[in-house]
């Protein structure tokens, strides 16, 4: 919420809370299902990398997301990589909040009982530092990659559209060759019709 409403407030509008309290952001059906989104995807990630050791899977979740955010109109006109980048802004906020109730510096506001606590992804004997460091790693490169999959999906998407509205162009020049190609070929014939029916006459027979 925080990044939404005090990082990038422009945001607001995309999400459907320009006009909702902080408190109600939440219950919004578009900020609340994207939150919910982003907690699945966490999830599946941390799940993938530490559980499972599911490595080509977790990279192509993450690209997979990337790509999948060529559909957001917004992010589509406004998405900078070198000026605004909207994925860094959010990776970047949680390195600074997020990581520090990992790594047990902070405690969590609402935790969960004992006895729905999950099974642990990621082995206790690192030092709180090398927990920093690992989950610094890892949204830096979250960031990287969604910022390159939603690039090169970008490109291909403005390709495909540039080649749409060049195509009838495309088509009358093909069509013009086409007609040009089909006119030489009738001259050759013509002229071979024509040298043909003069070596006829020439070489008549008199008899």
């Amino acid at each position: 919420m925080d990044i939404v409403n005090d990082i990038a407030p422009e945001l607001k509008k995309v999400f459907g809370v320009d006009r909702a309290p902080k408190a109600t952001m939440l219950k919004m059906p578009k900020f609340g299902g994207h939150v919910a989104r982003m907690t699945d995807f966490i999830e599946q990630m941390t799940s993938m990398l530490g559980f499972t050791e599911n490595i080509v899977g977790a990279w192509q979740l993450v690209r997979k997301t990337g790509r999948l955010h060529v559909k957001v109109k917004f992010l589509e006109e406004n998405q900078n990589q070198l000026e605004k980048n909207y994925f860094t802004i959010v990776t970047d906020y949680f390195v600074e909040q997020f990581i520090a109730y990992v790594s047990g510096q902070k405690e969590e506001p609402n935790p969960a009982p004992k006895e729905e606590d999950k099974k642990v992804r990621f082995a206790q004997n690192y030092s709180q530092q090398q927990i920093n460091d690992v989950w610094r790693r890892f949204f830096t490169l979250v960031g990287n990659q969604f910022t390159e999959s939603f690039e090169i999906e970008r490109q291909k998407s403005l390709s495909s559209e540039s080649k749409k509205t060049l195509d009838p162009h495309q088509h009358f020049k093909e069509e013009a060759d086409k007609k040009k190609r089909i006119k030489e070929r009738q001259s050759e014939i013509d002229t071979t019709q024509n040298e043909n029916e003069r070596g006829e006459d020439m070489f008549e027979d008199p008899f």
